[in-house]
C-alpha cells in the first residue's frame, strides 16, 4: 500500500466512524515518519465522522509517533506511543483528540505536544519518562495555521511522572490563548515543575496530587500577559522548592483555595520574587488552605508574597514552617489566619488571641501585629505525624474564619460547626477533602 493508498484508507475509517485496528506500526509513512500514523492529511467536519484507534503500538519514529491536523475527531484508546524522536503525539492545525487509556513514554521530547490544536482530551493515561515535558502546550501562533480562538486541553485521572522536565508545560506565544483544566491527577517525581504555566493561559488544578517534583509543585511564571488561576483541593507536598509559586498571576473565579501544601523544601506558598518586586500584575486570592511544615534556611515561610502586587492572605492554617508563617512586604492583606509554631517557636499560646511580643513577630515575619481576627495558637490536627491535617472537635479554627457569607461552610462535612467558616482547607464554600 502506497502513503497516498494509507491515507485515503484512514480517511474513510474516520468518516464512517469505523474502529481503525493497526496492526503494524508503519502502516503509514509520511513526512519523516518512519514507523507510526501521520493522520495531518484527514479531511472532513465535525458531522461527517470520526476515527478510533485502539490497542496499536507506536514507535521509534524519526519524529512523532502520530500527528494529527484538521477538525475531523480522533479517539485513541490504549494505545502504546514510544522511543519517538520528538513527541509521541503531535496535535496542531485545529485537532480534536481524545487520549484514553495509553501509555505514552521515552520520547525524545513532550509526551504529548499539543500546537493549535482545538480541543485535546487526556484521560486515564500514563505519561512519563519523556524527555521534556509530559504534555507541553505550545501555542506558537502560527500564521499559516487555520485560526484557533483558544486551545482547550483539558487533563484528568492520569499519572505524569518522571518527565526530565515538567509534567504539564503551558507556554503559548503572547497573541495565543489556553485554557488548561488539570484534574484529578498524580503529577510526580518530574524533573523540574509539576505543572508549569505562563502568559495567556487560564488554568484551573483542582483535586490533584502533586508531589516530589524537583523544583516547584505548581509554578506560574513571568509573563508579560499574566496566567488566570483557579488552584483548588490540591494536594502540594514533598516538592524541592516551593509548593505553589505564582510569580505573576490573577486569581479567577475562584482564586488560590482550599489547598493541602505541605512539606515543600522551600515556603509553601510563595508570590512574585523577592528580588524583582514589580514583575508585571499579580493580584490573587489565598484563601482556606492548609500550610503545614514547609521550608528550608530564608525560604521557609508557610505564605510569602515578595512582591508589591495583592495577595489576600485570609482564612489559612499556617502552622509548623521552617522560617515564619506569613512573610510579606507591606504587612498587611491578611486576616483571619491561625499561625502555630512556625519558626521553630514552642507551643504557644493558651490564648489564642494574646501572644509574646517576640512570638508574634515570628508568625507574621517581623511585621509590627498580626491581621484582623488572626489567632496564634494549636490547630489541633488529627495526626500531623500521619499527614492528616484535618481538625478535631476542639481546633480553635473551627468557626474561626471571617463571617462573611461569600466565605461561608457549604459542605458538612467536612465542614465543622456552624455555618461560619473553618480555617483551612476543610472550611468555606471549597472544602477539600484529603486524599
Amino acid at each position: 500500500m502506497t502513503d497516498a493508498q494509507g491515507t485515503h484508507f484512514l480517511s474513510l475509517f474516520a468518516k464512517t466512524g469505523c474502529r481503525c485496528l493497526v496492526l503494524c506500526a508503519s502502516f503509514i509513512l509520511m513526512h519523516g515518519t518512519v514507523h507510526g500514523i501521520a493522520g495531518e492529511d484527514i479531511s472532513g467536519k465535525k458531522d461527517q465522522g470520526f476515527a478510533i484507534f485502539e490497542d496499536n503500538k507506536l514507535y521509534q519514529n524519526n519524529l512523532a509517533g502520530i500527528r494529527i491536523r484538521g477538525n475531523l475527531p480522533l479517539t485513541m484508546k490504549r494505545c502504546k506511543i514510544y522511543s519517538n524522536g520528538r513527541a509521541g503525539i503531535a496535535a496542531d492545525r485545529q485537532a480534536q483528540i481524545i487520549v484514553t487509556g495509553c501509555d505514552v513514554f521515552q520520547n525524545g521530547r513532550a509526551g504529548i505536544n499539543i500546537d493549535e490544536a482545538s480541543h485535546t482530551n487526556i484521560e486515564d493515561s500514563r505519561i512519563y519518562k519523556n524527555r521534556m515535558a509530559g504534555i507541553r502546550v505550545w501555542r506558537s501562533g502560527d500564521k499559516d495555521a487555520d485560526p484557533v480562538e483558544a486551545v482547550s486541553v483539558k487533563i484528568a485521572n492520569s499519572r505524569i511522572y518522571l518527565n526530565e522536565q515538567a509534567g504539564v508545560r503551558s507556554m503559548p506565544q503572547l497573541e495565543s490563548k489556553v485554557h488548561l483544566v488539570v484534574t484529578e491527577n498524580d503529577i510526580c517525581r518530574n524533573g523540574k515543575a509539576g505543572v508549569r504555566v505562563e502568559n495567556n493561559t487560564e488554568l484551573t488544578a483542582k483535586g490533584n496530587q502533586i508531589c516530589n517534583n524537583g523544583t516547584v509543585g505548581i509554578v506560574s511564571h513571568e509573563s508579560v500577559t499574566p496566567p488566570v488561576l483557579d488552584i483548588y483541593q490540591n494536594t502540594v507536598s514533598f516538592n524541592s522548592g516551593p509548593g505553589i509559586h505564582v510569580i505573576n498571576g490573577i486569581a479567577g473565579r475562584i482564586g488560590m483555595r482550599n489547598n493541602w501544601v505541605y512539606h515543600n523544601l522551600r515556603s509553601g506558598i510563595v508570590c512574585g520574587l523577592w528580588g524583582n518586586p514589580d514583575v508585571h500584575r499579580l493580584d490573587i486570592e489565598i484563601v482556606n488552605n492548609t500550610v503545614v511544615a514547609n521550608g528550608s534556611s530564608d525560604q521557609g515561610a508557610g505564605i510569602r508574597n515578595d512582591s508589591k502586587g495583592r495577595a489576600l492572605i485570609m482564612n489559612n492554617i499556617i502552622a509548623y514552617n521552617y522560617v515564619s508563617g506569613i512573610r510579606t512586604r507591606k504587612c498587611k492583606d491578611d486576616s483571619y489566619n491561625l499561625l502555630f509554631a512556625n519558626g521553630d517557636v514552642a507551643n504557644c499560646c493558651d490564648d489564642p488571641h494574646s501572644a509574646p511580643y517576640w512570638v508574634e513577630r515570628v508568625q507574621i515575619g517581623g511585621c509590627p501585629g498580626r491581621g484582623v481576627g488572626d489567632l496564634i495558637t494549636d490547630p489541633f490536627f488529627v495526626d500531623a505525624d500521619n499527614y492528616n491535617f484535618r481538625l478535631k472537635d476542639a481546633s480553635p479554627a473551627i468557626d474561626g474564619g471571617n463571617n462573611m457569607e461569600a466565605h461561608h461552610d457549604v459542605f458538612f462535612p467536612p465542614s465543622k460547626g456552624t455555618k461560619r467558616n473553618d480555617m483551612g482547607a476543610t472550611g468555606g464554600p471549597y472544602a477539600a477533602g484529603q486524599g
